[in-house]
């Protein structure tokens, strides 16, 4: 590892310090967290268009700049350093990794080019400490896992292209003995046995006829059995169940025809009707419990199959074959997002949402990333009230929103994209938190090289210094581990951005609690800077996870306290 910065590294630092000094001083960087979107979009308008950060780590071919993570941490070095409110941690760390990783080749074309640009904002609903697998693994059931909580997913037929699928009216279902099968084109001994038993079948019913079904099972369509009446003109054959007559008690059966007769044995769901089928004019049938049916003129025979006219001229063999009628034309699928997410960074003022949901319940559980639109319908933001004001942060309800699969059906390796952004991300903020980190220890030094006690610089006292020092010695290691951790996320593939971040995060609490007690009466009242940073470096420890989980993550994953036999 080579660690000087080179000339290009260089003019990126300088120029986005340059810009920073003169767009966001403590003033500016207050007012815009006080703001309802949270930061300030003429900032960020031009740290998009001037220096291009929000694509800085984005390649050419979306509209990035074709750098690497190494310079985007450098690049949040420098906005660590001022507390710039902008959402380029949620936007650029975050997000458009996920999208680079996992979409597919229409997605990034449509989302990268305006995430690059800064004229899209992105956030990620999901738990960050555990989504991106900085405190533990992120197998378990974070995303909901099929039980209450977390967000859960569902597939839901696409109504926004094909045709209106032809939904087939509800059926009920009834199992009833068979009995012995007239012989076949006795009409009238059938007819006899039915009216015997209170039931006034056509002769279709009976020997030769399609209204038995195989093995004695009827089905009465809901619309026959509500006494709904088949409209004029109806022809056999369509979409629906083959039904029978039921008996009109428990125990009366209704009796079949053999095959070959023109039986429904013989002729399954789609067929037309054979000899005997029910006629214009017949006589209506009881059902038990139900209305009584009475087919009009030119309807088709009670519980059978409709065919549209198209089809029937379409194949009017492949009835007459005993297939069913050919399958509607296939249609697309969506997802349909239900549940709530809270500390979601920017999540209040981004323009699209990636969520982290659970889908295929117990069998098939998984976890999924899913494109929402910040105005879709059903989904409900809300800006909570953050300890740190410039990492604003929203609550996320969704309740039966639209969503876009982000990659292909089969999810592809979320789990593991997740968990390589979360490093990333790691380091990205451990090179944060070391620019702030450093500018709090430059504030307190000019302080003390100013304030006055007996007559001298309260910094030229050997208990102010030794105090300093500490802090200065533990700021440079956090910034060694910051920078390996960026560099080894692009040319190691190591994942050291967790024990950065704890070193990093550790550092600048330090830093920030030094100066708010060596400022004394002032440093921890509301207009100064100091107390401002404390808060940066608590919220963070909230959000990412408190240092010491981090650094007991690491070391599970390194396996040091893993027991082992040793052989003597």
């Amino acid at each position: 590892m080579d660690a000087r910065f080179t000339a290009e590294q260089d003019q990126i630092r300088s120029a986005l310090r340059d810009l920073l000094r003169r767009r966001c001083g403590p003033a500016e960087s207050r007012s815009a967290a006080d703001t309802p979107a949270g930061y300030d979009p003429a900032l960020w308008t031009a740290l998009a268009e001037q220096l291009g950060l929000p694509g800085l780590a984005l390649p050419e071919e979306y509209g990035g700049v074709g750098c690497s993570v190494t310079e985007l941490a450098l690049a949040c070095e420098e906005t660590g350093r001022v507390l710039a409110a902008t959402p380029l941690l949620s936007t650029a760390v975050l997000v458009a990794p996920l999208v680079l990783a996992l979409g597919t080749d229409a997605q990034r074309t449509d989302l990268l080019p305006r995430l690059a640009s800064g004229s899209l904002t992105a956030a990620l609903a999901a738990p960050p400490a555990t989504a991106l697998a900085l405190t533990a693994d992120n197998t378990g059931d974070w995303s909901g896992g099929g039980r209450a909580g977390g967000v859960q997913a569902r597939r839901v037929p696409d109504t926004t292209s094909g045709p209106p699928p032809s939904t087939p009216p509800p059926t009920r279902h009834t199992t009833e003995p068979r009995a012995a099968a007239a012989p076949g084109g006795s009409e009238a001994a059938a007819a006899g046995r039915s009216a015997a038993a209170g039931v006034g079948s056509p002769a279709g019913a009976a020997a030769g006829g399609p209204g038995a079904a195989p093995g004695g099972s009827s089905v009465v369509p809901a619309a026959e059995s509500s006494g709904i009446t088949p409209p004029a003109g109806t022809a056999p054959g369509g979409s629906g169940a083959v039904t029978v007559g039921r008996s009109a008690s428990a125990g009366s059966p209704v009796d079949a025809a053999p095959e070959g007769s023109g039986s429904a044995a013989a002729e399954p769901s789609g067929v037309a009707p054979g000899a005997g089928a029910a006629r214009a004019g017949r006589p209506s049938l009881p059902v038990a419990g139900h209305h009584m049916i009475a087919p009009r003129a030119g309807a088709a025979p009670v519980g059978r199959m409709t065919v549209p006219p198209a089809e029937q001229s379409a194949e009017p063999s492949a009835h007459l074959a005993g297939r069913s009628s050919p399958a509607p034309p296939p249609r697309g699928s969506g997802w349909r997002l239900y549940g709530q997410v809270d500390q979601v960074l920017d999540g209040h003022s981004a323009d699209v949402l990636l969520v982290a949901a659970h889908a295929g319940g117990f069998a098939r559980s998984r976890t999924l990333l899913f494109v929402v639109r910040g105005d879709a319908p059903g989904l409900v933001r809300t800006r909570q009230t953050a300890l740190d004001a410039t990492r604003p942060q929203a609550r996320v309800q969704l309740r039966d929103v639209e969503a876009e699969l982000l990659g292909a059906d089969d999810g592809g390796d979320v789990l593991g994209a997740l968990a390589r952004t979360g490093d990333t991300a790691a380091a990205v903020l451990a090179c944060e938190a070391v620019g702030a980190a450093d500018r709090v220890l430059e504030m307190t030094v000019e302080h003390v090289g100013q304030r006055e006690q007996f007559g001298r610089a309260i910094g030229s006292f050997q208990a102010v210094k030794h105090r300093l020092a500490d802090v200065y010695v533990q700021l440079q290691a956090a910034r060694s581990a910051a920078y390996f951790a960026a560099w080894a996320a692009v040319h190691e593939g190591q994942r050291a951005g967790g024990l950065a971040l704890a070193q990093a995060l550790e550092a600048l609490r330090t830093a920030a609690a030094e100066g708010i007690q060596l400022h004394g009466g002032i440093g921890f009242t509301w207009e100064h800077e100091a107390q401002r940073y404390f808060k940066r470096a608590t919220s963070d420890e909230l959000l990412f996870g408190p240092a010491h989980r981090l650094r007991a993550h690491a070391a599970d994953a390194a396996r040091l306290f893993t027991r082992a036999e040793v052989t003597v």
